[in-house]
């Protein structure tokens, strides 16, 4: 058996994979809370004892970089540490690696109907590169390519670039409560919160009681999302126009980056939950919007991972060549 996980900032994910004619099949799965326990190995160990499954291999996609085999994340109260884990598990075949390198490994094996296709492109050539950007608690960013495999970027944390007006006043406004503005303060939950109080404290729009109450009682980022699609409240309708709008020219961006005209792949815990204003057009409007080299990034696809196992999937597909 191959146990495979996704740690993120909020909850920690772990499945079972047993390989069937060649082909990964996921048999069990559940979720941590994160907050509620203390280590990586003790979730690991108590999943692995519940399920009295004898593990082969195993890989972890973590929040952060991985180096020599150790990742401190910035969203995570864990030290995830490869030698600890192995410890716990009695095991040799342990490998952690940043969540997007995991979730880039899965692209070669998801199927037409893990995606919803926002912008078809053109058909990838044999040797194409990919890009994975997943807004969730923090921004991930990952690449894979048909013929170096998959290659790791910690690219959410670049400067956030503005391309107009009102997206320049977000970064001054960010500039005054923040010591530097990334693009993860911006593409993620906490980041749509962010916009959400630029518009309010600087009066573009205002915040009804109603709004404000539901605000306080549950997540902020949820209340926003749904209430912004529902266009239920002005301030979150635009909140999500200005998030769509820079997510599409971030996207745009990891095509010129590394030419991954294969595809840019939104997945996250964010991106499907907006899945019905990503497909209103203005993400693509702005994807396309790159100058001279528009031609090229509109030859290129632009997809959302609808599987919400992506990540897992590809984590198996990395612990199965341990």
């Amino acid at each position: 058996m191959i146990l495979a996980g996704d740690v993120g900032g909020t909850k920690a994910r772990l499945a079972l994979y047993r390989i069937v004619h060649n082909q990964l099949v996921r048999e069990s799965t559940a979720t941590f809370a994160v907050r509620e326990h203390g280590s990586l190995e003790e979730v690991a160990a108590a999943f692995v004892a519940r399920q009295q499954a004898r593990v082969a291999q195993v890989c972890i996609g973590v929040p952060g970089p991985v180096v020599q085999g150790r990742s401190r994340a910035v969203n995570l109260p864990w030290l995830l540490d490869e030698q600890s884990l192995k410890q716990a598990l009695r095991l040799e075949g342990v490998k952690l690696v940043n969540d997007l390198f995991a979730t880039a490994a899965s692209i070669p094996l998801l199927a037409a109907d893990d995606l919803i296709t926002l912008h078809p492109g053109e058909a990838p050539g044999p040797e194409a590169t990919y890009a994975v950007l997943a807004p969730g608690t923090g921004l991930g960013q990952g690449f894979y390519s048909s013929l170096a495999g998959v290659l790791p970027s910690e690219g959410g944390h670049a400067d956030f670039a503005p391309t107009n007006e009102i997206e320049i006043e977000l970064l001054r406004f960010l500039r005054t409560r923040l010591r530097r503005v990334s693009y993860e303060r911006v593409l993620s939950g906490p980041g749509l919160v962010n916009i959400y109080e630029f518009l309010r404290e600087t009066g573009r729009a205002a915040e009804p009681p109603e709004l404000r109450e539901r605000m306080q009682r549950d997540d902020p980022a949820a209340v926003i999302a749904t209430a912004g699609q529902a266009n239920e409240f002005p301030i979150c309708a635009q909140a999500l126009d200005l998030f769509a709008a820079i997510l599409g020219a971030q996207a745009g961006n990891l095509v010129l980056h590394l030419l991954a005209t294969g595809g840019v792949y939104l997945g996250g815990g964010v991106s499907m939950k907006i899945a019905n204003k990503l497909r209103d057009g203005t993400v693509v409007k702005s994807y396309l919007n790159k100058g001279r080299l528009s031609d090229l990034v509109k030859k290129t696809p632009l997809h959302i991972i609808r599987d919400d196992h992506a990540a897992l999937l590809g984590a198996a597909s990395l612990a199965r060549n341990l």
